[in-house]
């Protein structure tokens, strides 16, 4: 029996914001799936069967919406915190992230947050995330770091992430700049818009079996498993939590066992999704060096690259 060490559990699948290059809820959006809320008859025995796990996981509740939408979420993170195999986190935009929620996911000790934030200009991040406020959400966030360090808190471990759009690469260096001092990791992720393009640069040469069919397990909002993170209309399921089986024996049934067989033997074009699909090269082409210069660490991934403080 294979046990993934990350979950994602799709806490929402609605969103309050309208991103350039979103497969959900962008101007040319794909994804054709209903979105709904995750209720507690999905999250409650998801959770219960992960904390039964005997190996640590890393529990992500956020999906393609904006988890902070979800009414039961703070629910959902104080049952999740009380398995101790479990470690939790979420990215969101920022938008709702106000300072009675910062104060509970710092008291709860939530493992990491991040923020997504498209540059340093008002002007152009607010037309690349229609509906959002740089403004607004930059308060937040500071708000936050601020309530942090006044409670001598370690968690949680605040992240960011840019969207390197063409409008907004020459803001890269001064948003990295602008935040590296502040949190603990900022990334800048790179463009491509699926589902013309599921492509990123820097990917190797040869072509290697996909980590995320064996370490990444996807539980949509509505229980249906998906393949992994890029089955974005959740295509490609298995099954529904609770109705058929249980999180692993999905995870472990017939039709994922296919998938990673296929690429077990090299066959990843007998796939319609993996054919076109670079997140393969996600966990061999990472790459490490420090700018002593500016003082941080840097890790080149295809999809981002990533600066830490040394």
């Amino acid at each position: 029996m294979i046990i993934p060490v990350n979950v994602i559990l799709e806490t929402s699948a609605l969103c309050n914001v309208s991103c350039l290059g979103c497969a959900l809820h962008g101007p040319e959006s794909f994804v054709k799936r209903p979105f709904g809320n995750m209720k507690k008859k999905i999250w409650e025995p998801a959770i219960r069967e992960i904390g039964s796990w005997d190996k640590k996981i890393a529990l992500t509740v956020h999906g393609g919406g904006e988890p902070l939408l979800n009414p039961e979420l703070k629910d959902i993170i104080l049952f999740a915190k009380t398995f101790s195999n479990i470690d939790i986190g979420f990215l969101t935009n920022g938008m709702l992230l106000d300072e009675a929620w910062a104060d509970f996911i710092i008291d709860v000790e939530l493992d990491w947050i991040a923020l997504s934030i498209d540059g340093v200009l008002p002007e152009t991040h607010d037309i690349i995330r229609n509906h959002s406020d740089l403004v607004r959400v930059e308060k937040n966030l500071n708000t936050l770091l601020k309530l942090k360090k006044r409670k001598g808190a370690v968690f949680p471990n605040v992240k960011l992430n840019m969207v390197a759009y063409d409008q907004i690469m020459d803001q890269r260096d001064a948003f990295v700049e602008k935040w590296i001092d502040k949190v603990e990791c900022v990334m800048v992720s790179n463009y491509r818009n699926p589902p013309s393009s599921k492509r990123w640069p820097g990917v190797p040469d040869k072509r290697e079996p996909c980590s995320l069919l064996w370490s990444q397990m996807v539980v949509a909002w509505d229980g249906r498993l998906g393949l992994c993170c890029e089955d974005f209309n959740i295509d490609f399921s298995p099954g529904r939590i609770g109705e058929e089986a249980g999180l692993l024996e999905l995870w472990n049934g017939r039709e994922f066992s296919r998938v990673r067989e296929l690429h077990s033997k090299g066959l990843y074009d007998k796939h319609p999704m993996c054919k076109i699909c670079d997140t393969w090269a996600e966990g061999y082409a990472g790459k490490g060096r420090v700018d002593a210069k500016k003082g941080y660490h840097m890790i080149e991934l295809p999809s981002q690259t990533v600066f830490m403080r040394n």
